[in-house]
């Protein structure tokens, strides 16, 4: 059975990115990745997206201003990594 839900994972940790990545597909969700809160919203922008895993601090816009910015237009459920 194919799930359709997308998720987000944002952080400039590529290695962690990618773990949690595996654990993902392993239940069979779809997962969009973004390293930084700028490339978080344009994944927004592009895709449907079901639920968004953000960290805090990330390069050139930290977790809490894309959360804030996010918030601004979207509803979508946000679990931060601290």
């Amino acid at each position: 059975m194919e799930n359709k839900f997308n998720i987000l994972v944002c952080d400039d940790d590529k290695s962690i990115v990618d773990a949690i990545e595996i654990y993902l597909k392993q239940e069979n969700y779809n997962v969009i990745k973004a390293y930084n809160g700028l490339e978080a919203l344009q994944a927004l922008e592009e895709n449907e997206i079901h639920l968004i895993l953000l960290d805090v601090m990330m390069p050139k816009m930290d977790g809490y201003e894309a959360c804030r910015k996010i918030r601004e237009k979207k509803h979508t459920p946000i679990i931060m990594l601290t």
